[in-house]
């Protein structure tokens, strides 16, 4: 994405809707996606099969939470929503508040690990649709997958030293829909080896490789293939308690260099996107750990889109959020 977003197309919002949840599950971009765990186990009922290795892992609010032998096949399956009031959006000059669910799907296989994520946004009017303020505010779609190929589970034995508990290969996708008059139809390809760091408890990993992407300008009426840039991800979870209540500190960073020019002819700039959370584990007094929780989150994004703090206003977001999810 790149540029300049005043209106919208239009677009449906059942159709929308419909995409948001039967769609191929986000980023690492918008939607909250992390790189799959394959390393904890979600649960002693969900294990089929242990590995001595230790393959990849990201935040997951299961299995970050348990210790002992990893199994080689796992899944964590959830449903979230997050709320926020000062989302700013290239272009725009007031401040956008979003209500947003998400769909979250992760876990291991035999050779690696796996997560698909899908965002469906709703602004309020000041971020419209296509026909202005009094068609409502803008939906999106953002969708955001990665697959990882684990050394350590391929090779079936440890591979890290030191700081290094194992590496391997990151491929994914982004691909995002939304009805304003910019009409965005992002289109991202990742690739990267991945590192992942030993913690006693939690994830910690980082991936560094190429993002290519591809955009429609509705404004201009220009479809923009952007050169391939260097791309920074990482992402992490760590447990701990304040007394009886169980806590995750969650999150993921991404770093992306300068893609060439937008739609509107601009030279891009490296961009820079961070969101964490902070969710209590509200399940645990009810009889059902890790299985509802609760809590407020923080998102960044400077230089959004790549676009300079130069050529418009509302290129840097810097919102606190509510956060709710239900674990399957």
């Amino acid at each position: 994405m790149d540029g300049d977003m005043t209106k919208i197309s239009v677009a449906l919002r059942k159709p929308l809707l419909g995409v948001a949840m039967f769609c191929c599950l986000s980023e690492f971009g918008y939607a909250e996606v992390y790189t799959a765990p394959s390393e904890s186990a979600p649960s002693q009922t969900q294990q089929t099969q242990t590995n001595s290795a230790a393959p990849l892992t990201a935040p997951d609010l299961k299995s970050g939470e348990v210790t002992g032998a990893p199994p080689v096949s796992w899944n964590d399956t959830y449903i979230g929503y997050r709320y926020g009031s000062d989302f700013h959006y290239p272009g725009v000059p007031d401040k956008v508040a979003q209500n947003i669910g998400y769909l979250t799907t992760t876990g291991g296989f035999r050779f690696g690990s796996y997560a698909f994520n899908v965002d469906y946004l709703v602004s309020n009017s000041a971020n419209p649709e296509a026909g202005g303020p009094s068609s409502g505010g803008a939906q999106e779609v953002y969708s955001v997958g990665r697959i990882e190929l684990s050394a350590g589970k391929i090779l079936g034995r440890p591979v890290g030293i030191g700081i290094i508990r194992d590496v391997g290969l990151t491929g994914g996708f982004e691909f995002g829909t939304k009805n304003d008059a910019y009409g965005e139809r992002a289109r991202m390809l990742v690739f990267g080896p991945t590192i992942e760091f030993a913690l006693p408890r939690g994830f910690l990993n980082l991936t560094a490789g190429l993002r290519t992407e591809s955009n429609h300008n509705g404004i201009t009426g220009v479809d923009v293939r952007f050169n391939t840039a260097w791309h920074i991800e990482s992402s992490w979870l760590f447990p701990f308690r304040v007394g009886p209540l169980p806590l995750v500190l969650r999150g993921f960073a991404s770093l992306t260099g300068p893609k060439g020019k937008d739609g509107f002819g601009v030279e891009t700039t490296t961009e820079f996107l961070t969101r964490v959370s902070l969710l209590a584990d509200l399940g645990s007094f009810a009889g059902h750990p890790r299985a509802v929780y609760a809590g407020v989150g923080y998102e960044y994004w400077h230089h959004m889109y790549g676009t300079p703090t130069s050529e418009t206003v509302g290129t840097i977001t810097s919102v606190p959020m509510l956060m709710a999810e239900i674990h399957f």
